[in-house]
Protein backbone atom coordinates (compact mmCIF):
# COMPACT_ATOMS: atom_id res chain seq x y z
CA UNK A 1 0.00 0.00 0.00
CA UNK A 2 1.35 3.45 -0.99
CA UNK A 3 2.14 5.31 2.02
CA UNK A 4 4.16 8.35 3.27
CA UNK A 5 7.55 8.50 6.29
CA UNK A 6 8.52 11.60 7.76
CA UNK A 7 11.66 11.69 5.10
CA UNK A 8 8.98 11.55 2.74
CA UNK A 9 7.11 14.53 3.42
CA UNK A 10 10.14 16.57 4.79
CA UNK A 11 11.23 15.21 1.17
CA UNK A 12 8.00 16.65 -0.24
CA UNK A 13 8.08 19.98 1.73
CA UNK A 14 12.19 20.69 0.71
CA UNK A 15 11.21 20.23 -3.55
CA UNK A 16 8.14 22.89 -2.83
CA UNK A 17 10.56 25.47 -1.18
CA UNK A 18 13.26 24.80 -3.97
CA UNK A 19 10.68 25.42 -6.62
CA UNK A 20 9.14 28.51 -5.28
CA UNK A 21 12.40 30.10 -4.74
CA UNK A 22 13.61 29.28 -8.01
CA UNK A 23 10.42 29.51 -10.12
CA UNK A 24 8.68 32.17 -7.84
CA UNK A 25 6.84 34.93 -9.65
CA UNK A 26 7.87 38.40 -8.96
CA UNK A 27 5.38 40.22 -11.35
CA UNK A 28 3.07 39.92 -8.30
CA UNK A 29 4.56 41.54 -5.49
CA UNK A 30 3.41 45.13 -5.86
CA UNK A 31 0.16 43.37 -4.83
CA UNK A 32 -0.88 42.57 -1.34
CA UNK A 33 -0.69 39.06 0.26
CA UNK A 34 -2.86 37.36 2.98
CA UNK A 35 -0.08 35.45 4.92
CA UNK A 36 3.24 34.73 4.32
CA UNK A 37 4.65 36.22 0.93
CA UNK A 38 8.17 34.71 1.34
CA UNK A 39 9.05 31.79 -0.98
CA UNK A 40 9.70 28.84 1.99
CA UNK A 41 6.86 30.77 4.52
CA UNK A 42 4.29 31.18 1.57
CA UNK A 43 3.98 27.17 1.55
CA UNK A 44 2.24 27.18 5.32
CA UNK A 45 -0.10 29.83 4.09
CA UNK A 46 -0.42 27.55 1.24
CA UNK A 47 -1.61 24.95 3.45
CA UNK A 48 -3.26 27.06 5.83
CA UNK A 49 -5.46 28.12 2.54
CA UNK A 50 -6.35 24.03 2.22
CA UNK A 51 -8.09 23.62 5.75
CA UNK A 52 -9.21 27.32 6.43
CA UNK A 53 -9.75 29.20 3.44
CA UNK A 54 -12.55 30.88 4.68
CA UNK A 55 -10.79 32.90 8.23
CA UNK A 56 -7.96 34.12 4.73
CA UNK A 57 -10.80 35.44 2.30
CA UNK A 58 -12.83 37.26 5.16
CA UNK A 59 -9.30 38.35 6.34
CA UNK A 60 -8.63 39.73 2.48
CA UNK A 61 -11.94 41.50 2.35
CA UNK A 62 -11.70 42.92 6.29
CA UNK A 63 -8.58 44.46 4.93
CA UNK A 64 -8.41 45.12 1.59
CA UNK A 65 -12.22 46.82 0.51
CA UNK A 66 -12.93 47.43 -2.64
CA UNK A 67 -9.15 46.67 -4.08
CA UNK A 68 -7.69 43.42 -4.92
CA UNK A 69 -4.71 40.95 -3.26
CA UNK A 70 -3.10 37.85 -3.31
CA UNK A 71 -2.92 34.23 -1.27
CA UNK A 72 -0.65 31.49 -2.15
CA UNK A 73 -1.43 28.01 -3.18
CA UNK A 74 0.24 24.90 -3.54
CA UNK A 75 1.25 25.46 -6.56
CA UNK A 76 0.39 29.66 -7.83
CA UNK A 77 -0.76 32.78 -6.61
CA UNK A 78 -4.25 33.60 -6.39
CA UNK A 79 -5.48 36.73 -6.85
CA UNK A 80 -8.87 37.46 -5.25
CA UNK A 81 -10.55 40.95 -6.24
CA UNK A 82 -13.03 42.55 -3.33
CA UNK A 83 -16.63 44.48 -3.81
CA UNK A 84 -19.12 44.73 -6.59
CA UNK A 85 -17.43 47.58 -8.45
CA UNK A 86 -13.87 45.50 -8.95
CA UNK A 87 -16.48 42.75 -10.61
CA UNK A 88 -18.07 45.75 -12.67
CA UNK A 89 -14.21 45.96 -13.96
CA UNK A 90 -14.12 41.45 -14.79
CA UNK A 91 -17.54 42.05 -16.33
CA UNK A 92 -16.48 44.45 -18.62
CA UNK A 93 -13.30 42.43 -19.85
CA UNK A 94 -13.38 40.57 -22.78
CA UNK A 95 -12.79 36.83 -23.72
CA UNK A 96 -9.08 37.99 -24.81
CA UNK A 97 -7.99 39.54 -21.48
CA UNK A 98 -9.65 37.37 -18.79
CA UNK A 99 -10.73 33.94 -20.25
CA UNK A 100 -13.49 31.98 -18.58
CA UNK A 101 -13.54 29.35 -21.01
CA UNK A 102 -9.58 28.40 -19.87
CA UNK A 103 -10.08 29.02 -16.09
CA UNK A 104 -11.49 25.36 -15.56
CA UNK A 105 -8.89 23.67 -18.25
CA UNK A 106 -5.78 24.51 -16.29
CA UNK A 107 -7.04 24.90 -13.03
CA UNK A 108 -7.69 21.09 -13.27
CA UNK A 109 -5.28 20.46 -16.14
CA UNK A 110 -7.64 19.31 -18.23
CA UNK A 111 -4.87 19.42 -21.17
CA UNK A 112 -3.60 16.29 -19.49
CA UNK A 113 -6.20 14.27 -18.81
CA UNK A 114 -8.91 15.40 -21.54
CA UNK A 115 -6.48 16.65 -24.33
CA UNK A 116 -5.66 19.76 -25.25
CA UNK A 117 -8.94 20.18 -28.06
CA UNK A 118 -11.24 20.09 -25.17
CA UNK A 119 -10.20 23.91 -24.66
CA UNK A 120 -8.37 24.41 -27.80
CA UNK A 121 -11.72 23.99 -30.03
CA UNK A 122 -14.75 24.53 -27.21
CA UNK A 123 -17.77 23.96 -29.58
CA UNK A 124 -19.59 22.77 -26.82
CA UNK A 125 -20.39 26.10 -25.77
CA UNK A 126 -22.49 26.67 -28.76
CA UNK A 127 -24.08 24.08 -28.30
CA UNK A 128 -25.04 25.12 -24.91
CA UNK A 129 -26.09 28.70 -26.20
CA UNK A 130 -27.93 27.30 -29.50
CA UNK A 131 -29.56 23.98 -29.61
CA UNK A 132 -29.70 22.70 -26.13
CA UNK A 133 -31.38 25.65 -25.39
CA UNK A 134 -33.99 25.65 -27.65
CA UNK A 135 -34.93 21.93 -27.13
CA UNK A 136 -34.98 21.95 -23.41
CA UNK A 137 -38.14 23.58 -23.86
CA UNK A 138 -39.73 19.99 -25.11
CA UNK A 139 -38.42 18.33 -22.80
CA UNK A 140 -40.27 19.62 -19.76
CA UNK A 141 -42.46 16.42 -19.42
CA UNK A 142 -39.39 13.87 -19.47
CA UNK A 143 -37.45 16.04 -16.91
CA UNK A 144 -40.47 15.94 -14.86
CA UNK A 145 -41.43 12.39 -15.24
CA UNK A 146 -38.03 11.39 -14.82
CA UNK A 147 -37.66 13.11 -11.92
CA UNK A 148 -40.50 11.09 -10.10
CA UNK A 149 -39.45 7.97 -11.36
CA UNK A 150 -36.33 8.81 -9.69
CA UNK A 151 -37.57 10.10 -6.54
CA UNK A 152 -39.65 7.06 -5.57
CA UNK A 153 -36.59 5.25 -6.26
CA UNK A 154 -34.51 7.61 -4.07
CA UNK A 155 -37.62 7.43 -1.45
CA UNK A 156 -38.92 4.03 -0.79
CA UNK A 157 -42.09 5.01 1.27
CA UNK A 158 -43.65 2.14 3.07
CA UNK A 159 -47.31 2.18 3.11
CA UNK A 160 -49.52 1.85 6.51
CA UNK A 161 -52.61 0.93 5.34
CA UNK A 162 -55.46 2.24 2.66
CA UNK A 163 -58.12 4.84 3.70
CA UNK A 164 -61.28 5.76 1.11
CA UNK A 165 -62.42 9.02 0.84
CA UNK A 166 -65.41 9.74 -0.56
CA UNK A 167 -65.99 13.08 -3.30
CA UNK A 168 -69.26 13.36 -5.20
CA UNK A 169 -70.10 11.39 -7.30
CA UNK A 170 -67.24 8.65 -7.46
CA UNK A 171 -64.90 7.39 -4.07
CA UNK A 172 -61.08 7.23 -4.27
CA UNK A 173 -58.64 4.98 -2.61
CA UNK A 174 -55.47 6.94 -0.87
CA UNK A 175 -52.80 4.93 0.62
CA UNK A 176 -51.80 6.38 4.02
CA UNK A 177 -48.25 6.61 4.75
CA UNK A 178 -47.27 7.54 8.07
CA UNK A 179 -43.66 5.27 8.54
CA UNK A 180 -41.04 7.59 8.77
CA UNK A 181 -38.02 6.40 6.08
CA UNK A 182 -34.63 7.25 6.39
CA UNK A 183 -32.38 8.75 3.22
CA UNK A 184 -28.55 9.49 2.94
CA UNK A 185 -29.24 12.54 0.89
CA UNK A 186 -26.30 13.43 -1.12
CA UNK A 187 -25.58 10.36 -3.19
CA UNK A 188 -29.45 10.12 -3.32
CA UNK A 189 -29.63 13.22 -5.15
CA UNK A 190 -26.51 12.76 -7.29
CA UNK A 191 -28.07 9.98 -8.59
CA UNK A 192 -31.08 11.90 -9.01
CA UNK A 193 -29.94 14.95 -11.04
CA UNK A 194 -27.75 12.39 -13.09
CA UNK A 195 -30.87 10.84 -14.01
CA UNK A 196 -32.93 13.91 -15.07
CA UNK A 197 -29.60 15.35 -16.49
CA UNK A 198 -29.02 12.15 -18.57
CA UNK A 199 -32.82 12.13 -19.50
CA UNK A 200 -33.11 15.57 -20.84
CA UNK A 201 -29.84 15.35 -23.08
CA UNK A 202 -28.75 12.24 -24.12
CA UNK A 203 -32.57 10.37 -24.15
CA UNK A 204 -34.05 7.75 -21.78
CA UNK A 205 -31.90 4.56 -23.44
CA UNK A 206 -29.02 6.20 -21.95
CA UNK A 207 -30.83 7.29 -18.73
CA UNK A 208 -31.75 3.72 -18.43
CA UNK A 209 -28.16 2.74 -18.38
CA UNK A 210 -27.04 2.52 -14.95
CA UNK A 211 -23.52 1.71 -16.09
CA UNK A 212 -23.17 4.36 -18.48
CA UNK A 213 -24.99 7.39 -15.64
CA UNK A 214 -21.80 5.46 -13.14
CA UNK A 215 -19.57 6.38 -15.59
CA UNK A 216 -20.02 10.31 -15.96
CA UNK A 217 -20.60 10.43 -12.48
CA UNK A 218 -17.36 9.15 -12.15
CA UNK A 219 -15.90 10.98 -14.69
CA UNK A 220 -16.79 14.35 -12.39
CA UNK A 221 -14.54 12.96 -9.62
CA UNK A 222 -11.44 12.28 -11.59
CA UNK A 223 -11.53 15.40 -13.71
CA UNK A 224 -11.16 17.00 -10.07
CA UNK A 225 -8.16 15.17 -9.62
CA UNK A 226 -6.65 16.70 -12.59
CA UNK A 227 -5.54 19.12 -9.90
CA UNK A 228 -3.17 17.51 -8.23
CA UNK A 229 -1.27 17.31 -11.16
CA UNK A 230 0.44 21.14 -10.52
CA UNK A 231 2.53 19.04 -7.51
CA UNK A 232 4.36 17.97 -10.74
CA UNK A 233 6.75 19.65 -13.71
CA UNK A 234 4.58 20.29 -16.33
CA UNK A 235 6.71 18.03 -18.79
CA UNK A 236 5.96 15.11 -16.59
CA UNK A 237 2.30 16.08 -16.29
CA UNK A 238 1.02 13.61 -19.42
CA UNK A 239 2.29 10.72 -17.54
CA UNK A 240 1.01 11.00 -13.91
CA UNK A 241 -2.30 12.62 -15.75
CA UNK A 242 -2.82 8.56 -16.12
CA UNK A 243 -1.57 7.67 -13.12
CA UNK A 244 -3.24 10.14 -10.45
CA UNK A 245 -6.63 9.83 -12.22
CA UNK A 246 -8.85 7.62 -14.07
CA UNK A 247 -10.21 9.60 -17.10
CA UNK A 248 -8.90 7.46 -19.60
CA UNK A 249 -10.23 4.40 -17.71
CA UNK A 250 -14.02 6.30 -17.56
CA UNK A 251 -13.63 7.57 -21.45
CA UNK A 252 -12.91 3.84 -22.37
CA UNK A 253 -16.25 3.20 -20.60
CA UNK A 254 -18.47 5.85 -21.97
CA UNK A 255 -16.97 4.90 -25.45
CA UNK A 256 -17.83 1.84 -25.29
CA UNK A 257 -21.48 2.77 -24.54
CA UNK A 258 -21.44 5.65 -27.32
CA UNK A 259 -19.51 3.89 -30.20
CA UNK A 260 -22.58 2.02 -31.30
CA UNK A 261 -25.27 5.17 -30.98
CA UNK A 262 -22.17 7.19 -33.29
CA UNK A 263 -21.53 4.65 -35.96
CA UNK A 264 -24.96 4.05 -37.01
CA UNK A 265 -25.72 8.08 -36.69
CA UNK A 266 -22.33 8.67 -39.06
CA UNK A 267 -23.22 5.75 -41.17
CA UNK A 268 -27.00 7.28 -41.87
CA UNK A 269 -25.04 10.66 -41.86
CA UNK A 270 -23.31 9.05 -45.02
CA UNK A 271 -26.31 7.70 -46.83
CA UNK A 272 -28.82 10.55 -46.09
CA UNK A 273 -26.48 12.93 -45.81
CA UNK A 274 -26.89 15.75 -43.05
CA UNK A 275 -30.77 14.96 -42.92
CA UNK A 276 -32.35 12.05 -42.68
CA UNK A 277 -35.55 10.51 -41.34
CA UNK A 278 -36.46 10.62 -37.64
CA UNK A 279 -32.58 11.97 -36.82
CA UNK A 280 -32.98 12.20 -32.69
CA UNK A 281 -32.58 15.62 -31.45
CA UNK A 282 -30.21 15.36 -28.89
CA UNK A 283 -26.43 16.15 -27.58
CA UNK A 284 -25.47 13.23 -29.35
CA UNK A 285 -26.36 14.40 -33.24
CA UNK A 286 -25.73 18.45 -31.55
CA UNK A 287 -22.43 16.97 -31.00
CA UNK A 288 -21.81 15.22 -34.18
CA UNK A 289 -22.87 17.89 -36.60
CA UNK A 290 -20.60 20.61 -33.82
CA UNK A 291 -17.62 18.49 -34.30
CA UNK A 292 -17.95 18.19 -38.45
CA UNK A 293 -18.37 22.47 -38.42
CA UNK A 294 -15.34 22.79 -36.56
CA UNK A 295 -13.11 20.35 -37.85
CA UNK A 296 -13.16 17.73 -35.22
CA UNK A 297 -12.53 13.95 -36.02
CA UNK A 298 -15.99 12.60 -34.94
CA UNK A 299 -15.13 9.56 -33.17
CA UNK A 300 -16.61 7.92 -30.57
CA UNK A 301 -13.69 8.97 -28.09
CA UNK A 302 -13.71 12.42 -28.84
CA UNK A 303 -17.77 12.78 -28.11
CA UNK A 304 -16.93 10.83 -25.18
CA UNK A 305 -14.39 13.57 -23.96
CA UNK A 306 -17.55 16.24 -24.58
CA UNK A 307 -19.93 14.35 -22.90
CA UNK A 308 -17.68 14.24 -19.81
CA UNK A 309 -17.54 17.90 -19.39
CA UNK A 310 -21.16 18.39 -19.95
CA UNK A 311 -21.58 15.99 -16.91
CA UNK A 312 -18.37 17.82 -15.24
CA UNK A 313 -21.09 20.91 -15.88
CA UNK A 314 -24.49 19.51 -14.85
CA UNK A 315 -24.77 16.94 -11.78
CA UNK A 316 -22.50 17.67 -8.66
CA UNK A 317 -22.86 21.61 -8.17
CA UNK A 318 -26.83 21.44 -8.66
CA UNK A 319 -26.69 18.26 -6.16
CA UNK A 320 -24.68 19.91 -3.58
CA UNK A 321 -26.74 23.54 -4.44
CA UNK A 322 -30.12 21.20 -3.74
CA UNK A 323 -28.64 19.17 -0.49
CA UNK A 324 -28.11 22.77 0.62
CA UNK A 325 -31.75 23.74 0.12
CA UNK A 326 -32.76 20.73 2.12
CA UNK A 327 -30.42 21.48 4.90
CA UNK A 328 -31.83 24.97 5.44
CA UNK A 329 -35.64 23.87 5.49
CA UNK A 330 -35.16 21.17 7.70
CA UNK A 331 -33.18 23.72 10.07
CA UNK A 332 -35.47 26.20 9.50
CA UNK A 333 -38.82 24.87 9.00
CA UNK A 334 -41.27 27.99 8.96
CA UNK A 335 -40.49 28.26 5.34
CA UNK A 336 -41.80 24.63 4.71
CA UNK A 337 -45.88 25.67 4.40
CA UNK A 338 -45.34 28.92 2.83
CA UNK A 339 -43.23 27.68 -0.03
CA UNK A 340 -45.25 24.56 -0.24
CA UNK A 341 -48.47 26.89 -0.76
CA UNK A 342 -47.15 28.79 -3.40
CA UNK A 343 -46.14 25.32 -5.52
CA UNK A 344 -49.43 24.17 -5.05
CA UNK A 345 -51.48 27.42 -6.17
CA UNK A 346 -48.95 27.86 -9.36
CA UNK A 347 -49.44 24.28 -10.44
CA UNK A 348 -53.58 25.36 -9.72
CA UNK A 349 -53.50 28.30 -11.01
CA UNK A 350 -50.67 28.55 -14.01
CA UNK A 351 -50.43 24.86 -14.64
CA UNK A 352 -54.14 24.28 -14.87
CA UNK A 353 -53.55 21.24 -12.40
CA UNK A 354 -49.84 20.64 -14.00
CA UNK A 355 -46.33 20.97 -13.41
CA UNK A 356 -44.96 23.30 -16.73
CA UNK A 357 -42.45 25.77 -17.62
CA UNK A 358 -44.76 28.46 -16.97
CA UNK A 359 -45.89 27.54 -12.89
CA UNK A 360 -41.74 27.00 -12.39
CA UNK A 361 -41.70 30.76 -13.42
CA UNK A 362 -44.09 31.72 -10.98
CA UNK A 363 -42.26 30.37 -8.16
CA UNK A 364 -40.80 33.37 -6.65
CA UNK A 365 -40.59 32.48 -3.07
CA UNK A 366 -39.13 29.01 -3.97
CA UNK A 367 -36.74 30.98 -6.09
CA UNK A 368 -36.17 33.93 -3.34
CA UNK A 369 -35.38 30.68 -0.81
CA UNK A 370 -32.84 29.09 -3.21
CA UNK A 371 -30.90 32.30 -4.16
CA UNK A 372 -30.44 32.94 -0.37
CA UNK A 373 -29.28 29.64 0.13
CA UNK A 374 -26.33 30.57 -2.12
CA UNK A 375 -25.78 33.64 -0.77
CA UNK A 376 -25.45 32.45 2.43
CA UNK A 377 -24.00 28.94 1.78
CA UNK A 378 -22.54 29.11 -2.11
CA UNK A 379 -20.79 26.69 -3.57
CA UNK A 380 -17.25 28.38 -3.09
CA UNK A 381 -15.82 31.50 -1.32
CA UNK A 382 -13.81 32.48 -4.48
CA UNK A 383 -16.12 32.60 -7.88
CA UNK A 384 -16.14 33.88 -11.01
CA UNK A 385 -12.67 32.30 -11.83
CA UNK A 386 -10.56 33.95 -14.72
CA UNK A 387 -7.22 33.11 -16.47
CA UNK A 388 -5.82 36.46 -17.16
CA UNK A 389 -4.46 36.22 -21.35
CA UNK A 390 -3.16 39.74 -21.43
CA UNK A 391 -2.23 42.42 -18.96
CA UNK A 392 -5.36 43.61 -17.16
CA UNK A 393 -5.71 47.12 -15.42
CA UNK A 394 -8.48 47.43 -12.61
CA UNK A 395 -10.17 51.05 -12.42
CA UNK A 396 -9.22 51.17 -8.40
CA UNK A 397 -7.54 54.03 -7.03
CA UNK A 398 -4.16 52.25 -7.41
CA UNK A 399 -4.24 51.20 -11.00
CA UNK A 400 -3.87 47.93 -9.95
CA UNK A 401 -2.32 45.88 -13.49
CA UNK A 402 -2.04 41.97 -13.05
CA UNK A 403 0.04 40.54 -15.62
CA UNK A 404 -0.53 37.49 -18.12
CA UNK A 405 -1.00 33.73 -16.65
CA UNK A 406 -2.43 35.17 -13.16
CA UNK A 407 -5.52 33.40 -11.76
CA UNK A 408 -8.01 35.95 -10.83
CA UNK A 409 -11.30 35.03 -8.62
CA UNK A 410 -13.91 37.15 -7.52
CA UNK A 411 -14.26 37.27 -3.32
CA UNK A 412 -17.95 35.76 -3.58
CA UNK A 413 -17.94 34.99 0.01
CA UNK A 414 -17.12 38.65 1.23
CA UNK A 415 -19.14 40.00 -1.26
CA UNK A 416 -22.37 37.91 0.09
CA UNK A 417 -21.72 38.35 3.56
CA UNK A 418 -21.44 42.24 3.33
CA UNK A 419 -23.87 44.65 4.92
CA UNK A 420 -23.20 47.05 2.72
CA UNK A 421 -24.81 45.03 -0.32
CA UNK A 422 -27.95 43.01 1.60
CA UNK A 423 -28.77 45.18 5.43
CA UNK A 424 -32.37 44.32 5.45
CA UNK A 425 -31.39 42.19 7.21
CA UNK A 426 -28.26 42.08 7.55
CA UNK A 427 -25.92 39.89 5.44
CA UNK A 428 -24.80 37.49 8.43
CA UNK A 429 -28.83 36.46 9.18
CA UNK A 430 -30.61 34.16 6.81
CA UNK A 431 -33.53 35.31 5.24
CA UNK A 432 -35.31 33.09 2.52
CA UNK A 433 -37.37 35.61 1.40
CA UNK A 434 -34.88 38.51 1.17
CA UNK A 435 -35.40 38.43 -2.50
CA UNK A 436 -39.43 38.20 -2.89
CA UNK A 437 -41.84 39.76 -0.34
CA UNK A 438 -46.03 39.82 -0.77
CA UNK A 439 -47.73 42.96 -2.77
CA UNK A 440 -51.58 43.09 -3.15
CA UNK A 441 -52.38 42.89 -6.76
CA UNK A 442 -55.91 44.93 -6.18
CA UNK A 443 -57.93 41.88 -5.62
CA UNK A 444 -57.22 41.00 -1.91
CA UNK A 445 -54.69 37.79 -3.18
CA UNK A 446 -51.19 38.43 -2.42
CA UNK A 447 -48.59 37.59 -5.23
CA UNK A 448 -44.69 37.64 -4.78
CA UNK A 449 -42.84 39.80 -7.23
CA UNK A 450 -39.51 40.07 -7.38
CA UNK A 451 -37.55 43.09 -6.00
CA UNK A 452 -34.62 42.15 -7.05
CA UNK A 453 -33.23 39.80 -9.99
CA UNK A 454 -34.35 36.18 -9.87
CA UNK A 455 -31.61 33.26 -8.71
CA UNK A 456 -30.24 32.68 -12.24
CA UNK A 457 -29.57 36.36 -12.98
CA UNK A 458 -26.61 37.74 -11.53
CA UNK A 459 -25.93 41.00 -10.35
CA UNK A 460 -22.39 42.83 -9.00
CA UNK A 461 -23.24 42.03 -5.55
CA UNK A 462 -24.89 38.42 -5.75
CA UNK A 463 -21.72 36.53 -7.85
CA UNK A 464 -23.49 32.70 -7.41
CA UNK A 465 -23.77 32.16 -11.37
CA UNK A 466 -20.59 34.53 -12.29
CA UNK A 467 -21.38 37.67 -14.21
CA UNK A 468 -20.00 39.19 -17.71
CA UNK A 469 -19.89 36.12 -20.18
CA UNK A 470 -22.69 33.79 -20.13
CA UNK A 471 -21.56 31.25 -18.14
CA UNK A 472 -21.49 28.24 -20.65
CA UNK A 473 -21.37 25.47 -17.71
CA UNK A 474 -24.89 26.67 -16.40
CA UNK A 475 -27.91 25.20 -19.03
CA UNK A 476 -30.60 27.76 -19.83
CA UNK A 477 -34.20 27.23 -19.45
CA UNK A 478 -37.22 29.46 -20.78
CA UNK A 479 -37.82 32.34 -19.09
CA UNK A 480 -41.58 33.36 -18.85
CA UNK A 481 -41.02 36.49 -16.83
CA UNK A 482 -38.50 38.19 -19.07
CA UNK A 483 -40.90 41.39 -19.39
CA UNK A 484 -40.39 41.62 -15.02
CA UNK A 485 -36.94 41.65 -15.49
CA UNK A 486 -36.70 43.85 -18.42
CA UNK A 487 -39.14 46.64 -16.87
CA UNK A 488 -37.13 46.53 -13.26
CA UNK A 489 -33.46 45.91 -14.47
CA UNK A 490 -32.78 47.45 -18.00
CA UNK A 491 -29.07 47.62 -17.50
CA UNK A 492 -28.79 43.56 -17.24
CA UNK A 493 -28.46 41.72 -19.94
CA UNK A 494 -32.18 40.05 -20.61
CA UNK A 495 -31.26 36.63 -23.05
CA UNK A 496 -34.40 34.78 -24.12
CA UNK A 497 -33.93 31.96 -21.40
CA UNK A 498 -32.88 31.34 -17.86
CA UNK A 499 -30.67 28.73 -16.41
CA UNK A 500 -32.04 25.06 -16.69
CA UNK A 501 -30.34 24.55 -13.50
CA UNK A 502 -31.89 26.73 -11.33
CA UNK A 503 -35.36 25.70 -13.18
CA UNK A 504 -34.59 22.18 -12.18
CA UNK A 505 -33.96 23.18 -8.34
CA UNK A 506 -37.21 24.77 -7.80
CA UNK A 507 -38.76 21.80 -9.75
CA UNK A 508 -37.20 19.17 -7.27
CA UNK A 509 -37.66 21.54 -4.53
CA UNK A 510 -41.43 22.39 -5.33
CA UNK A 511 -42.64 18.47 -6.47
CA UNK A 512 -40.60 17.55 -2.88
CA UNK A 513 -42.88 19.94 -0.63
CA UNK A 514 -45.74 19.22 -2.07
CA UNK A 515 -45.02 15.15 -1.81
CA UNK A 516 -43.01 14.37 1.08
CA UNK A 517 -43.13 15.33 4.69
CA UNK A 518 -39.04 15.51 6.02
CA UNK A 519 -36.91 16.69 8.63
CA UNK A 520 -33.61 15.41 9.46
CA UNK A 521 -33.26 11.93 10.82
CA UNK A 522 -32.46 12.51 14.82
CA UNK A 523 -28.69 11.38 14.11
CA UNK A 524 -28.31 14.10 11.75
CA UNK A 525 -30.18 16.55 14.15
CA UNK A 526 -28.16 16.25 16.83
CA UNK A 527 -25.18 17.44 14.97
CA UNK A 528 -26.66 19.88 11.86
CA UNK A 529 -24.99 19.62 8.95
CA UNK A 530 -21.52 21.84 8.83
CA UNK A 531 -20.12 23.61 5.98
CA UNK A 532 -16.29 22.57 5.13
CA UNK A 533 -14.20 23.77 2.29
CA UNK A 534 -11.06 22.46 0.55
CA UNK A 535 -9.25 25.43 -0.87
CA UNK A 536 -12.23 27.56 -2.04
CA UNK A 537 -14.33 24.76 -2.51
CA UNK A 538 -17.36 23.76 -0.06
CA UNK A 539 -17.49 19.94 0.83
CA UNK A 540 -20.82 18.76 1.01
CA UNK A 541 -21.57 16.48 4.34
CA UNK A 542 -22.60 13.29 3.22
CA UNK A 543 -23.23 11.82 6.35
CA UNK A 544 -26.37 13.89 6.56
CA UNK A 545 -29.68 11.99 6.19
CA UNK A 546 -33.04 13.02 6.24
CA UNK A 547 -36.11 11.27 7.07
CA UNK A 548 -39.08 11.43 4.81
CA UNK A 549 -43.11 9.99 4.51
CA UNK A 550 -45.31 10.69 1.59
CA UNK A 551 -47.42 13.10 2.89
CA UNK A 552 -51.55 12.34 3.60
CA UNK A 553 -53.72 12.40 0.25
CA UNK A 554 -50.74 12.27 -2.20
Amino acid sequence: MFSLNISDVCLIIGMFACSRILFRDRRLDHIPTIGYSTPFLSLFSAIKFLLSGRDIVEEGYRKYPGSVWKLPMLDEWLVVANGHQRVEDIRKASENQLSGVRSNPVFYQWDHTLGMAVSDNPYHINIVRGPLTRNLANQFNDIHNEMILALNDMIPCKADGMLSIAFAPTTAAHTIFTEWTSVPVFEGLVEMISRITTRAFLGIDLCRNNDFRRLCVQSTMELVKGRFLHLFPVFLRPLFGRLVTNVDGVLIGIEKHLRPIIEYRLEQDRIHGGEWPDKPNDLITWLLDSAKASGEERTPRNMAKRVVVFSFASTYSSAVAFAQALYELCDRPEYIQPIRDEAQCVVKNTGQGKWSKAAIGEMFKTDSFLRETQRYNGLGLVLLSRRVLQPFTFSDAQGTTIPAGTHLCVNAWGNHRDDAYYHDPPADVFDGFRFSRPTGNGEGVQRDLPQQPLMATPTLEYNAFGHGRPAWWVIIFSLPSDAVLTRNYPSLPCSPGRFFAVAELKLMLGYMLTTYDFTFSPESAKAKPQMAWFESKVIPDKSVRLMFRKRPGV
